[in-house]
C-alpha cells in the first residue's frame, strides 16, 4: 500500500511542473518599432545652443524610451490577453532602403503591429510599401496636418497630436484671455511655415486677428536687422501676444521679455503646447513620469508619451476585443467601447475619420503647466476633445 501511495505522489509531482509550464506558455506578440539613425528632429532641432556643446544635456532623446516603459507597464495585461509582449526594434541607416528593410523585418519577425518614428515624407513611403499586409501602424512623432486631413490611410493611427491640435489649443487660450491681436514671427524652414499656417487656420476658427506675419532669420548680420533684431521685428505694430514658429528653436529662446512692447509670447517659446510635460501633477502623471525618469535618467517628452500610450493602446485593444470574431486593431481602435487612460485626465480614444488619438494638450512654460486644452468654455456637440484638431467636417479622411 505504501509503495502505491509513493508512486502516486511521484506521478502527481511529476505532472504539476508540466501543467505549470503549459499554463505559463503564451504566444509571442511582437511589436515592431522603427526609427532612423540620422534624424534631424533629434540631432539638430530643439537643441538648446548651450546643449549643442554638451554630451549630457541634449533636450530630446529618442522616444523608444517611452515604448520600453510602455512594454514594462503592459506586462500585467499578458495574462488576460494570453500573449507575451515583445518589442522588435530596427534602426534604419539608409533612408532609401527603409521601406524594404521594414517590410522584410515585419515578415521575418512575425510582427503584429508597428510603431514608427519617422518624419512624414519617409513615413508615407513605409505606409505605402507595407499597406498590402493590412497591418496597423501607429505614428508616434509626425505632427503633419495633412496626414490627418488629405493624405489618408486606414492602416495609419496617430498617438502624437497634430500641429492643428497644438495651434488650436493656443488659439483657445488666447481667445479665452481676450488677447485677440497677434503678431506672428515665422522662421525660414518649411516646417516653420507649416506651423505658422496651422496657427493662421486656428486663429480664424477662434476669432483671433493676425495683425502681421514677419519672417525672422538667425544671425547678427546688420544688413538684415529687420529680420534678426527683435526690436525691429516686434516694433511698429499693435498686438496682445507674439506667436513664434521656430522649429529649430534657437531664435525663439530669446524672444520672451525682449519684445518691443510688453506682451505674452506663445508657440515655440514662452507658452508652448505639448502632448506631455513633466510638471503635470494630476491623473497619475507624476507616477508615469517618475517611472520614466528612473529608467532613463531624463525627463519625458511628448514623443516619449506618444510611444508609451501607443503601447497601452495595443494592450487595451487586445484585452477588450481579442475574443471578438475577426479581431483587428483597425476596428478595435475606433470601436465606441475602446477606452484608454493616458494619465492626462479624460478617457482617450481614436477619431474614426482620421485615426487621431483624442487627447488634452498641455500649455506650459519650460517649468510649469499653465493650462490644459480644451478649455472648459469651448464645447463640442459630441466630444469636447474635438474642439481641438481637424474635425470630421474639415477632414477628407474617411470620406
Amino acid at each position: 500500500m505504501q509503495i502505491i501511495i509513493i508512486k502516486l505522489i511521484i506521478i502527481i509531482f511529476s505532472i504539476i511542473p508540466i501543467n505549470i509550464l503549459c499554463a505559463k506558455e503564451k504566444k509571442d506578440f511582437n511589436i515592431g518599432y522603427y526609427d532612423l539613425e540620422k534624424d534631424i528632429r533629434y540631432d539638430e532641432w530643439g537643441v538648446h545652443p548651450v546643449d549643442i556643446r554638451s554630451n549630457k544635456n541634449q533636450l530630446y532623446k529618442r522616444p523608444i524610451a517611452g515604448a520600453r516603459l510602455g512594454l514594462k507597464d503592459i506586462k500585467p495585461f499578458q495574462r488576460m490577453a494570453k500573449v507575451k509582449f515583445n518589442i522588435k526594434e530596427l534602426r534604419i541607416k539608409d533612408i532609401e532602403s527603409a521601406p524594404d528593410n521594414i517590410l522584410n523585418h515585419i515578415k521575418n519577425n512575425n510582427i503584429n503591429i508597428v510603431l514608427i518614428d519617422f518624419p512624414s515624407s519617409e513615413l508615407l513611403k513605409v505606409v505605402e510599401k507595407i499597406s498590402f499586409l493590412n497591418i496597423a501602424i501607429i505614428n508616434i512623432s509626425s505632427k503633419n496636418n495633412e496626414l490627418r486631413s488629405t493624405i489618408c490611410n486606414d492602416n495609419l493611427f496617430h498617438t502624437i497630436p497634430s500641429e492643428r491640435m497644438l495651434s488650436d489649443s493656443l488659439a483657445q487660450y488666447l481667445s479665452d484671455k481676450k488677447w485677440r491681436k497677434i503678431l506672428m514671427l515665422t522662421g525660414p524652414l518649411e516646417r516653420d511655415k507649416a506651423k505658422a499656417y496651422s496657427f493662421v487656420e486656428s486663429a480664424k476658427q477662434f476669432g483671433l486677428k493676425i495683425v502681421e506675419n514677419r519672417n525672422f532669420l538667425l544671425g547678427n548680420d546688420p544688413r538684415a536687422r529687420d529680420q534678426n533684431d527683435l526690436d525691429f521685428l516686434t516694433g511698429s505694430a499693435k498686438y496682445d501676444a507674439v506667436y513664434i514658429a521656430d522649429t529649430h528653436k534657437e531664435f525663439s529662446y530669446k524672444v520672451p521679455f525682449a519684445t518691443h512692447k510688453p506682451s505674452a509670447v506663445i508657440g515655440s517659446s514662452g507658452l508652448t503646447p505639448r502632448a506631455w510635460h513633466w510638471s503635470y501633477l494630476r491623473h497619475g502623471a507624476p507616477q508615469v513620469h517618475g517611472r520614466f525618469e528612473r529608467m532613463n535618467n531624463r525627463r519625458m517628452s511628448g514623443e516619449d508619451w506618444a510611444a508609451w500610450v501607443a503601447m497601452r493602446a495595443i494592450a487595451e485593444a487586445l484585452v477588450r476585443f481579442k475574443d471578438e470574431e475577426n479581431f483587428s486593431f483597425h476596428t478595435a481602435f475606433i470601436n465606441d467601447n475602446f477606452k484608454l487612460d493616458g494619465s492626462k485626465g479624460p478617457v482617450l480614444n481614436f477619431r474614426p475619420w482620421n485615426r487621431q488619438l483624442r487627447q488634452p494638450i498641455m500649455l506650459s512654460t519650460e517649468n510649469w503647466v499653465t493650462s490644459i486644452a480644451p478649455l472648459e468654455s469651448f464645447v463640442h456637440r459630441e466630444n469636447n476633445l474635438d474642439t481641438i484638431g481637424i474635425d470630421s467636417s474639415k477632414s477628407k479622411c474617411g470620406k
